[in-house]
């Protein structure tokens, strides 16, 4: 990995001379500076930031940023560019910070004898294993315009995918926080003045009241409770996912959640679909893309199975076969894929599948946005009405409590 050196040097004419060098040692430093005609006085690594707040807040780069990246680079690419000219011109070009440092390095590396590849693989905890593994590829085979192309439309879906997911959750998911917020501003500010009231009076609380007065009295008293419990459960499910078995786990469940699990195995689908056809249009042989596709997956239990089809298929069993015994994708899939290993046209088999599941997915997450909405809206209604209804019921015969009592 290249770091960043401060150096101090004197020219040919004894003029010190000073600046910096993303370098892989001092002593490559050295060498650069005296093809420059320059000879070392200093070098001593850069001091960087305390904190590097790029690094904690943005460990991988993002999608968008990545498809930015591999369209321009495929434009370039077609054009007749070299890789240098490339990457130079792309530099100024991209806005993330932390892939314009990962293109310094890369130049400064390929510059000083590796490949694009392994320039590429040595930031992999920052780039997606995709992107690495089909680079590798484009470079051995000599096809790296068509990979980059491939990888420009791949990361293109994958971030309109994640769009229409976020866009069609974040008006309920508004709408609950709201209704929460609400509630909980009702139940901490309104409910104890009726209940200091009621209890003045010594009247008689039905019982919806005295539930609310119930949890309003413990909502005030031991409100620590309720971020106490959100950090237990917070660590409680990262301590869960640090292992393989429960993240295969909560997959498992968020599958069987109703209409939320149909809309996730939707988007399974068309990753899965969506990578194994990136991979084979770029030349890649179909158990290796397999092995890509297990090592880039996010979801622990699609991994797992796709494990499960290697290990069958090393024991001679088809695709096909083996991925519709998985259980995990929808049978349109592995049946396809027979059909695409029948006529030796699966690359364009698996591109038209995952079109179509994008675009289920896609038009699934709406309606179910569409659908939550008012169920919110709803729900909302009801429990403020609960609430209001519990605080004005005792009012009605409060009345005849203070005529009683002689008010």
């Amino acid at each position: 990995m290249s770091l960043v050196f401060n150096y101090k040097a004197r020219d040919l004419s004894g003029q010190i001379v000073c600046g910096q060098i993303k370098c892989g040692s001092p002593s490559a430093v050295a060498a650069i500076l005296r093809e420059k005609n320059c000879y070392a006085v200093d070098i001593k690594p850069a001091r960087g930031p305390i904190f590097d707040w790029d690094k904690i807040f943005c460990a991988k780069i993002d999608t968008r940023s990545m498809a930015f990246f591999c369209r321009r680079l495929s434009f370039m690419l077609d054009a007749g560019a070299t890789l240098s000219h490339c990457f130079a011109f792309l530099i100024g070009q991209t806005e993330n910070k932390r892939l314009t440092g990962v293109l310094q390095e890369v130049i400064s590396d390929v510059e000083q004898g590796k490949s694009l590849s392994e320039a590429f693989r040595v930031h992999q905890g920052c780039l997606p294993r995709v992107f690495i593994n089909m680079m590798a590829v484009g470079e051995a085979g000599g096809t790296l315009g068509k990979v980059v192309a491939h990888l420009a439309t791949h990361f293109e879906k994958e971030y309109r995918l994640r769009e229409k997911a976020k866009s069609a959750m974040m008006y309920p998911l508004l709408v609950a926080i709201m209704m929460l917020v609400s509630i909980v501003g009702m139940l901490i500010f309104v409910v104890p003045i009726f209940s200091d009231m009621f209890a003045s009076v010594g009247a008689e609380l039905p019982l919806p009241t005295r539930i609310v007065v119930g949890l309003s009295n413990a909502l005030v008293s031991y409100w620590y409770v309720i971020p106490l419990l959100g950090v237990i459960l917070y660590l409680v499910l990262k301590r869960a996912s640090a292992g393989e078995s429960g993240r295969v786990a909560m997959n498992r469940i968020l599958l069987k959640i109703p209409l939320l699990g149909k809309a996730t195995g939707q988007i399974i689908a068309a990753r899965f679909t969506r990578i194994l056809a990136t991979l084979l249009m770029s030349g890649m042989p179909l158990v290796p893309a397999l092995q890509v596709v297990e090592r880039v997956s996010s979801n622990a239990l699609l991994t797992q199975k796709i494990r499960k089809v290697r290990a069958n298929i090393n024991k001679g069993e088809g695709v096909a076969v083996s991925l519709e015994r998985c259980a995990l994708l929808p049978p349109m899939v592995p049946q396809m894929i027979a059909v695409g290993e029948e006529t030796g046209r699966l690359d364009e088999v698996l591109e038209k599948l995952a079109v179509y599941y994008e675009e289920e997915a896609e038009r699934f997450l709406t309606s179910l946005s569409q659908l939550i909405e008012p169920v919110l809206i709803a729900f909302m209604g009801l429990v403020v009405a609960f609430v209001a209804l519990s605080v004005y019921l005792p009012l009605f015969g409060l009345s005849d409590v203070m005529q009683a009592g002689g008010i």
